[in-house]
């Protein structure tokens, strides 16, 4: 298909149509592309300054009890560490050979009435509890140890450490130094 194009005083030239629409085409495809690249570009920016400035630990609270939970890499360790003066027990577990730091520990919090406070499973190797002055039983539990015994909180804070030595194959998974072992299935 052509067009014909008069400008004043000339005769007719002709100029194929499929010109201005390829520009049109082109500019349509430049657009999407554009588009596409910050759709593509802009989370991962953001995942970057996440990545970056994590968000601060989240404060819980239950049955009076403030606690917090976490220190898993070490930005969020300087985290937990910059408001550890707000709790007056802090607890850390760890494996003691190595000092690799456990998170996924139970832990269960009883007042001295029997009266079950607190049951958590961990989210780092850190937890940081603001308890009222008194007397408490804790209760911690990591794969097939369990730690138990009384402490009490006071103004003065509390620290504590547990020491839970990891089964061999797991410290593997934790590490990935070796994949996953693989046994035959029986027939």
């Amino acid at each position: 298909m052509t067009v014909t194009l008069k400008a004043e005083g000339e005769k007719g030239s002709e100029a194929p149509c499929h010109y201005q629409s390829l520009a049109m085409r082109v500019i349509k495809v430049m657009r999407t592309a554009s588009v596409a690249w910050l759709l593509g570009v802009v989370p991962l920016l953001y995942a970057e300054t996440l990545a970056a400035h994590p968000k601060p630990p989240e404060i819980h609270q239950s049955s009076g009890v403030r606690y917090v939970s976490g220190g898993i890499g070490r930005e969020a360790m300087q985290q937990m560490q910059a408001i550890a003066d707000q709790f007056n027990v802090r607890l850390t577990f760890q494996d003691p050979s190595e000092g690799t730091p456990i998170s996924g520990v139970t832990l269960i919090l009883v007042n001295e009435k029997g009266k079950r406070l607190l049951r958590l499973v961990t989210d780092g190797p850190l937890v940081y509890l603001k308890l009222p002055h008194g007397r408490y039983y804790l209760s911690v539990i990591y794969q097939d140890a369990d730690h138990q015994q009384w402490i009490t909180a006071e103004a003065e804070p509390m620290d504590l450490t547990f020491l839970f030595n990891l089964i061999y194959l797991e410290k593997s998974w934790l590490h990935a130094r070796t994949r996953t072992p693989q046994f035959a299935t029986p027939t």
